[in-house]
């Protein structure tokens, strides 16, 4: 191979490299609290503070990825069991106790994953 030709295809593989650089991941942020309320569209929730008390509501954005999950605890054979059932977030009602995995981008925060207690009476 003659120099001219080396070298283009050295540059053509370091254009190559540069442009797949990996992007850098979104934040993962956690929280614990309450609904405030829920739609097809977004959760509403008041998170707790590491003092316990209740702070600003917090707005997740629904997404076809985002999941939301309610504890079901289950005696068998003697032992508690603890299982999840997968629960639209539309169904859930104000006051459950939920706890968020979420991210932020460019102020929207997007909901992962919620797992909430069940409803009271349910």
């Amino acid at each position: 191979m003659t120099r001219p030709r080396m070298f283009l295809a050295l540059l053509a593989c370091c254009l190559l490299v540069a442009g797949t650089r990996a992007v850098e991941p979104p934040p993962l942020t956690t929280a614990q609290g309450t609904v405030d309320k829920a739609d097809k569209e977004s959760l509403t929730l008041r998170p707790r503070g590491p003092d316990g008390k209740f702070q600003k509501s917090v707005v997740l954005k629904l997404t076809g990825t985002s999941k939301v999950s309610t504890l079901m605890p289950q005696m068998r054979a003697g032992k508690l069991i603890l299982a999840q059932k997968d629960t639209d977030a539309k169904d859930l009602q104000p006051g459950q106790v939920i706890a968020v995995i979420y991210t932020t981008v460019k102020e929207t925060s997007t909901l992962l994953a919620a797992v909430v207690q069940p409803a009271e009476g349910k």
